[in-house]
């Protein structure tokens, strides 16, 4: 009983051992399949219809949207240059002008922030492969911050 009992477990040590070592001989083999897979998978989720269309429809969004936006800094700013001109002089503001004019800067901050946020998004999904793709030709491939005046 005892023989059977250890060519028994010999045999399991045996099996587990080969089935290791197959795993170890084909595991090149898995590593090209999962490879060839994932290319074929990102083809899929990249390369189809509604994906396509989502991201030509963000592409031209987030230009019109950078350019509101630059449209709207301008606006900020003036608004600024306006007060500053209507106030006079600082040493003779009043408590009251401090404040808008402190108000009306961090309006314009603001805008400034959101603007360059809004740039370096789309400059980022430009550089992205799965996404630069759908892009129409038209729309720049890089929009240069420094083409907005950006006052302090």
């Amino acid at each position: 009983m005892g023989k059977v009992i250890a060519i028994v477990i010999v045999s399991l040590i045996g099996i587990t051992l080969v089935g290791y070592g197959l795993q170890v001989i084909f595991f090149p083999a898995h590593v090209l399949n999962n490879e060839i897979q994932t290319a074929h998978d990102v083809v899929d989720k990249t390369i189809n219809a509604d994906n396509a269309i989502y991201n030509y429809e963000w592409f031209k969004r987030q230009k019109e949207s950078i350019d509101a936006t630059g449209k709207k800094l301008t606006i900020a700013q003036n608004a600024i240059t306006s007060f500053e001109q209507s106030a006079g002089v600082r040493s003779t503001w009043t408590f009251e002008d401090k404040g808008e004019d402190a108000r009306l800067r961090a309006i314009s901050q603001g805008i400034e922030s959101q603007l360059k946020d809004m740039i370096a998004e789309y400059n980022a999904r430009t550089k992205m492969a799965n996404r630069a793709i759908f892009q129409d030709g038209i729309l720049p491939n890089f929009i240069d911050a420094a083409m907005f005046e950006f006052k302090n």
